[in-house]
């Protein structure tokens, strides 16, 4: 690192410290859209994206695509492709003062002003009251900056193939300061990083004035301002191999990022918006972009158009900051003005990326900008629904709620799930519709890729519906007995219609599913299921209804089962070379029933002991 960048360093974390010193630095509260492939996280303040753009360990989305899960295991499973985003509002006085109020992305917002407790609504295609005229998902936040400046933000995300990777953004920007205030901008800017993963496969890549990576440019056709990873060869770096990451064999970020703007209320002169389409090099300039350590009217004259003179070329390699902004406006006492943005991610295939030797990387780079013309064709596809008012052309039947059991004495893995088939009718076109379902599985990750499995299931089928239905239960089942030992399997069904229309992967597992186990080196991972057990273990096989199943044990232990007064009524004895699992039938030694109630567990082993609790439901 170069004396400058230190200097730099020391002066933004003297400015954070200084921040945190004088005044109160608000957490907000937050939702996060996981319904489609690209999740996003939408906070209370205004801000969009990761809780805290300083920690590059937060584990919460920021433009995920792949999106999810919920929780990771390792920073390394997430493809964020943005550090932050949110709204900068500036304007005049009659006396002709600047204000401005500033949400992000920079900067913590400070406890001042009111928040409004943040709201999502589900409006998902298999439960009941289903709107098709309202997207799935709905988070609306709203705040009142210190200025009295009222903002209400809608965000909204549809799982249908198509349109699940894209999210439309509404605002409402209202004058509540009790007089006409003129020149007002409105402004969103985006810190679109898809090398921000880079830190993973390249230890910090794309953070310094050196290995900046981003292409940046505008589409003025679709009001699109959007960033890639490119793919540089920098002098006295000939190690680079681009955004490749060699450990797990794949490129890393293979997709395009972008936001655009949908709607802008006509601006003083009915002046063309956006009015201002600004992009600069952030690092070196970080203390330009934020109130905390510029003025004012530093600040209104970047959102404005009026100072340009950061403004990166259009060849240049960055680590950017990008800005579209609406105006001039005057607004007087309560008037409000509206905008809608959207943001999206697209790009190469997930099977395409992974799996790629250093010898057949750059093949597979140089389909890289294939990514915007896909990326084109989510924010056109946008555009049209938000033209429509928010209301989809065609309607896939739902994806089933999905029950996944491992079936440990069978070494496979049973998929049930409701008959959503029955009495399906499109709430579009009133037709039943209902054509098949189809089963995916991934023994990689969360997000895949995932291979078809079962082509169809189809409820028209008598031959099917022999094979996969339970007439008694009332539901579908599907036995997967094409798995391996000691791997972990991720599932999800989706349903079509007779037009081909097909749902999304809303019904996939978070955790790993596995029919048996490896044994464990230690004990830091025992577990046990299920647990309640209640009724029956729900194990569809018969011999496995009562079972209770410790796993990730070592090879070589040995489990004992107390009641709660501390009585030891089973001992298992565990030895087993292929198998980290062990299964208790519920029965004591003497053979009887065990009772309901709260026991407790101990495994004992050579490389280490656990303990535990258990509750028996009946």
């Amino acid at each position: 690192m170069s004396i400058t960048q230190k200097i730099i360093l020391c002066m933004l974390m003297i400015g954070t410290l200084t921040l945190l010193t004088f005044a109160q630095v608000r957490t907000a509260d937050f939702k996060i859209h996981d319904r489609g492939d690209l999740w996003e996280t939408m906070k209370d303040d205004g801000t969009i994206g990761a809780p805290n753009p300083y920690n590059r360990y937060e584990f919460y989305p920021s433009m995920d695509w792949p999106g999810g899960p919920h929780t990771f295991f390792t920073k390394d499973d997430q493809r964020s492709y943005m550090v932050g985003a949110g709204i900068w509002i500036g304007w005049k006085d009659g006396a002709g003062a600047v204000n401005f109020s500033e949400n992000g992305p920079l900067s913590g917002i400070r406890d001042e002003g009111e928040f409004s407790p943040i709201l999502e609504i589900e409006n998902f295609s298999e439960n009941p009251g289903y709107d098709v005229t309202q997207a799935e998902e709905i988070i609306i936040a709203e705040w009142t900056t210190p200025q009295n400046i009222h903002v209400r933000r809608s965000s909204k995300v549809w799982s249908y193939p198509g349109l699940n990777r894209s999210i439309i953004i509404e605002y409402e920007v209202s004058n509540q300061t009790g007089a006409t205030i003129y020149n007002s901008y409105v402004g969103f800017p985006y810190l679109i990083r898809p090398s921000y993963q880079d830190m993973v496969a390249h230890n910090g890549w794309g953070d310094d004035v050196h290995s900046s990576d981003e292409s940046v440019a505008y589409d003025s056709t679709r009001a699109l301002l959007y960033a890639y990873d490119n793919d540089p060869d920098f002098p006295g770096m000939e190690w680079d191999i681009g955004n490749y990451w060699q450990d797990y064999e794949e490129l890393r970020t293979p997709g395009y990022a972008g936001f655009a703007l949908l709607h802008a209320d006509p601006a003083d002169g009915e002046l063309p918006q956006p009015a201002n389409v600004f992009w600069a090099h952030l690092i070196g300039n970080s203390t330009k972009f934020t109130l905390f350590s510029t003025t004012t009217p530093n600040l209104y004259a970047i959102l404005s158009g009026a100072d340009r003179s950061l403004q990166a070329g259009p060849e240049a390699r960055t680590a950017p900051i990008m800005l579209l902004a609406c105006g001039p406006y005057t607004l007087t006492a309560g008037e409000t003005v509206r905008f809608a943005v959207v943001e999206a991610v697209e790009g190469l295939a997930l099977e395409e990326t992974i799996g790629l030797s250093l010898q057949e990387y750059p093949a597979v780079q140089e389909k890289l900008p294939q990514g915007l013309g896909m990326l084109q064709t989510a924010i056109d596809n946008a555009i049209a629904l938000y033209e429509n008012d928010g209301v989809i052309a065609q309607v896939p039947p739902p994806s089933p709620p999905l029950e996944i059991v491992a079936n440990p004495s069978q070494q496979s893995i049973t998929l049930t799930w409701d008959a959503v088939d029955a009495g399906y009718v499109d709430p579009l076109t009133g037709a039943a519709d209902f054509q098949e379902y189809q089963i995916f599985r991934s023994e990689r990750s969360f997000i895949g890729p995932y291979t078809k499995i079962k082509s169809r299931i189809r409820p028209g089928s008598e031959l099917d519906v022999t094979r996969y239905y339970d007439s008694a239960q009332g539901k579908w089942i599907y036995e997967d007995k094409s798995i391996q030992l000691g791997v972990g399997y991720f599932y999800a069904i989706i349903s079509a219609d007779k037009d081909g229309n097909q749902s999304w992967f809303t019904n996939r597992n978070e955790i790993a599913v596995k029919a048996s186990s490896l044994p464990a080196e230690n004990t830091l991972e025992v577990r046990v299921f299920p647990n309640p057990f209640r009724e029956v273990s729900g194990f569809p096989a018969t011999q496995d209804a009562n079972s209770i199943v410790w796993t990730n044990l070592p090879a070589i232990c040995t489990v004992r089962i107390y009641t709660a007064n501390g009585e030891l009524i089973r001992t298992l004895r565990h030895d087993n070379a292929l198998s980290g699992e062990e299964i208790w039938d519920q029965l004591t030694e003497a053979r009887q029933r065990s009772a309901p109630g709260i026991y407790f567990w101990t495994v004992e082993s050579s490389v280490g002991n656990a303990q535990g609790s258990l509750i028996i439901i009946k």
